[in-house]
């Protein structure tokens, strides 16, 4: 879920002003509402840096949390002509496009297609719903440029703010970088050479470089804590069948008193032991299942990270993986016990005889 992130976001890079890449940031990966805008004169300059294969411009939004809005939430308008990051997920789900005043809503929205939302006073007609992305996109509204500037007017009237330029405000340019170009190093150039035009470049790998440090971090601890667990579940599991092994050595006897042959004891232990474990792992897989599947929502938000869910393809194959490798502990801790069983059946028959 995680890998996929930097392909969902679209874009190598993103432009904003200077002192607002953790707000970028927040709006893009969490849907964190936030407004602010690039000067026009810095904007000038974009369109003429070097190193970009194609730019589009994108303007953010704050609802407010008021009467004079269904709720609050990040507005991103998008220039449909330009844009390679929103427009792609807009065509699959608005097939004919966005008219004046149509919005598209994020999945984890509680809107439904042809609902009407209120936001500035303004109703809007809600077109499509996204599928989901696992980024900021899920709990945001997008509009295309010409309503929200619209939309950006009447933020302005309740918010009493002021934009320089208005009609022309731009808060993010998105930005794919052209082949050969080192993302670093043009980085770099744009924080010299544009110090003083106020504006910042943050690379999508940076953003979603920290966070997959982070998880790295975290699934590393997990898997250690599962392991530790197997390996005490593998040994109770070897302990329990040794024990039983001493409780059934009578009846281990009379097995081999009756003609069964040694491996045929050895058989019985690890045939019981297979039909416990397989039990036991189906058990888990269905706990799993009941705990994990009906609150995969509520995981994905507790998280506060973009993630999303695996397939149900991949889904089913960590399942199917679990429960492989839980029914195969159970004969393996009991190989041991099934092979002692041997000798312990003959001296079982000895005693008997």
């Amino acid at each position: 879920g995680i890998n996929g992130v930097s392909d969902r976001l679209g874009a190598d890079a993103f432009i904003v002003p200077r002192g607002y890449g953790k707000k970028a940031e927040g709006a893009l990966l969490r849907g964190e509402p936030s407004a602010f805008y690039l000067s026009s004169s810095a904007l000038a300059k974009i369109a003429k840096m070097e190193g970009f294969r194609r730019t589009s411009p994108q303007l953010f939004i704050a609802s407010l949390d008021s009467s004079h809005c269904s709720f609050p939430v990040q507005l991103i308008g998008y220039d449909p002509v330009t844009d390679f990051v929103i427009a792609p997920w807009i065509a699959s789900a608005a097939k004919g496009g966005l008219e004046f005043g149509d919005v598209v809503v994020g999945n984890l929205i509680d809107a439904e297609e042809g609902d009407k939302l209120m936001f500035f006073s303004s109703a809007y007609r809600v077109a499509a719903r996204l599928d989901k992305t696992g980024t900021g996109f899920d709990t945001s509204v997008f509009l295309n440029m010409e309503t929200a500037r619209a939309a950006l007017r009447e933020y302005l009237y309740y918010t009493g703010g002021d934009v320089p330029d208005a009609e022309h405000a731009v808060s993010v340019v998105t930005a794919d970088i052209e082949d050969g170009v080192d993302p670093a190093a043009l980085a770099r150039e744009i924080h010299d050479v544009y110090r003083g035009d106020g504006i910042d470049i943050i690379r999508t790998q940076e953003i979603i470089g920290g966070i997959s440090r982070n998880l790295r971090a975290l699934l590393a601890f997990v898997i250690s804590l599962v392991v530790i667990f197997w390996l005490l579940a593998a040994a109770v599991l070897a302990i329990l069948f040794s024990a039983m092994l001493n409780e059934r050595k009578n009846e281990l006897g009379i097995y081999r008193i009756l003609g069964a042959p040694r491996f045929r004891v050895a058989a019985i232990i690890l045939v019981e032991a297979s039909i416990i474990s397989l039990l036991g792992a189906l058990a888990g897989a269905a706990v799993f299942c009941l705990l994990v599947l009906p609150f995969r929502t509520l995981i994905d938000l507790s998280m506060a990270l973009p993630y999303v869910q695996p397939s149900a393809r991949t889904a089913a194959l960590i399942v199917a993986a679990g429960v492989g490798i839980s029914f195969l502990s159970g004969p393996l801790a009991s190989l041991r016990s099934a092979l002692g069983a041997r000798s312990a059946s003959v001296d079982a028959v000895e005693g008997a005889e």
